[in-house]
């Protein structure tokens, strides 16, 4: 055996009370958080806790990087709310919306329930002549209370025109009769209406094609012995006859014959008594051209 000197024994109990064994390595200190002590309570050094995903250090990373004197989390006065660039887009896409769409054609708001043929919807406002009187029922019945009593009118343009905004008055004693056509009331090309005491068929003798009546639908609006019937349109005045007492024949129109000449209207010797009977007992053309008279 190897004698041991003092030096060699202290050289030994030196060397081994300075080594440490692998596995008496002591673990790394543990960090407190007291926003994860539901998971424990405690983190290993380096690790991220559970649900932050690292997106907590990323932040502090990035706010540590912040230049000396700048505010870390900038916020841009120009740069607009996420909802109000969505109200932005939404009421730049109802925009070009609006401006894709066309304003709807007027003509297709209000079209004839008829083919309009060649000459079209008549355009514009109606002027003097547009419009013509053309045949009085004066005395469908004798006696007070007729509601018999009806006017032709008739058509002179080459186009379907609306009858929408026409009105029409005849004074009756201290009265004064009115119509006004308020809604879309289709006429054809040199069609003609009707203006009666009545739409009602039973007392009207069953006028054909369209009927427009007085306001109340009074009797006796065209009085026996004389009388004054005006059409208007928007304040205008489109056409109107003052036809004077004459001979009447009961249940019979005077009619204006359509062989004469427009410009003969107001000489009342042109006027003649209708011969054809639309209705057993009376005798007139309504809407339909008075051919069965001839011009004298």
């Amino acid at each position: 055996m190897r004698p041991w000197t003092l030096p060699s024994l202290l050289l030994a109990i030196g060397c081994a009370t300075s080594e440490t064994p692998n596995d008496a390595v002591e673990p790394p200190p543990q960090v407190e958080s007291g926003d994860d002590a539901a998971f424990g309570g405690v983190v290993g050094a380096g690790e991220t806790p559970p649900g932050d995903n690292g997106i907590s250090a990323a932040a502090s990373d990035a706010d540590s990087t912040a230049l000396p004197g700048t505010d870390p989390n900038p916020t841009d006065s120009n740069s607009a709310d996420p909802g109000d660039l969505i109200s932005l887009a939404s009421s730049d896409a109802t925009a070009a919306q609006d401006d894709a769409e066309p304003d709807p054609d007027p003509l297709s708001v209000a079209a004839p329930p008829f083919d309009a043929g060649e000459g079209g919807i008549c355009q514009g406002t109606l002027a003097p002549g547009d419009l013509i009187i053309d045949e009085l029922m004066i005395e469908s019945i004798a006696g007070a209370g007729d509601h018999g009593e009806w006017l032709e009118v008739e058509s002179t343009l080459d186009c379907a025109l609306d009858l929408r905004g026409l009105h029409g008055d005849a004074p009756s004693g201290n009265k004064v009769r009115t119509f006004d056509v308020g809604t879309d009331v289709w006429i054809p090309a040199f069609g003609s209406f009707v203006v009666a005491d009545s739409d009602n068929a039973a007392i009207d003798h069953d006028l054909p094609g369209t009927v427009i009546a007085w306001s109340g639908q009074p009797g006796d609006v065209l009085g026996n012995k004389g009388g004054t019937v005006t059409l208007e349109y928007d304040e205008g005045i489109i056409d109107s006859v003052t036809y004077p007492s004459m001979a009447l024949t009961v249940g019979a129109s005077l009619a204006f014959p359509s062989d004469c000449m427009p410009s003969q209207r107001s000489d009342w010797s042109t006027w003649q008594t209708s011969t054809f009977d639309w209705f057993p007992g009376f005798f007139g053309t309504p809407n339909a051209p008075n051919d069965d008279v001839q011009c004298p």
